[in-house]
């Protein structure tokens, strides 16, 4: 048992996953960096922070939803978005240069660990937190998560620091050039704006 977990049900859902590619987001200034994790809270944190997670997804436009939209639009008729915070983005392209050991959050996992269904869904990120030190703590070989977007559904990944060295970043591009960005723009009738 794994701080409320049966280490074995955690284990069960362990599947090797190859990332070629994902994306991430990160701020313009940590560019030279774009593998770099630190601590801070986020849905698969470490309650403690003695550890830091890398979020990825299959999609650009789910990266946008992740990390920058979020719920902004929510009960909006207007769907704006300052240009300075697309400018102050990069896109990190990358990959695993080996299978990452994910533990399975998709359809039934959560029911599977005997989780909260809504552990990768929920805007409360306790019991994500919670199964994730358990696993970090209880299953040394687990590199991380498998999970769905509470925003978009598309596939995205939390890598926990200890798991980094099997990453590669392949390029890191403006998200405002991004095609995949762009053309979420357009589907989500989202505007760029400036300031007057």
């Amino acid at each position: 048992m794994s701080r409320g977990y049966p280490v074995e049900r955690i284990v069960a859902r362990l599947i090797n996953v190859e990332l070629d590619p994902v994306y991430r987001l990160i701020r313009r200034p940590y560019r030279r960096r774009p593998l770099g994790v630190v601590p801070s809270p986020s849905r698969f944190s470490d309650p403690k922070g003695q550890y830091a997670v890398l979020y990825a997804a299959e999609s650009v436009r789910c990266c946008f939803w992740e990390a920058l939209a979020r719920n902004r639009f929510t009960h909006r008729k207007k769907r704006e978005l300052p240009l300075s915070e697309v400018e102050d983005r990069v896109v990190v392209t990358l990959r695993s240069v080996e299978p990452l050991a994910l533990v399975d959050l998709r359809d039934d996992g959560p029911v599977r660990i005997g989780a909260p269904t809504g552990v990768a869904h929920d805007a409360n990120h306790a019991a994500a937190r919670a199964l994730s030190a358990a696993t970090h703590a209880g299953v040394p070989d687990a590199d991380g998560f498998l999970y769905h977007s509470r925003f978009i559904g598309h596939a995205c990944v939390a890598i926990f620091s200890r798991a980094l060295g099997k990453l590669e970043a392949l390029d890191v591009g403006s998200l405002k050039r991004s095609s995949d960005f762009l053309d979420a723009l357009d589907d989500y009738e989202i505007t760029l704006t400036t300031p007057h």
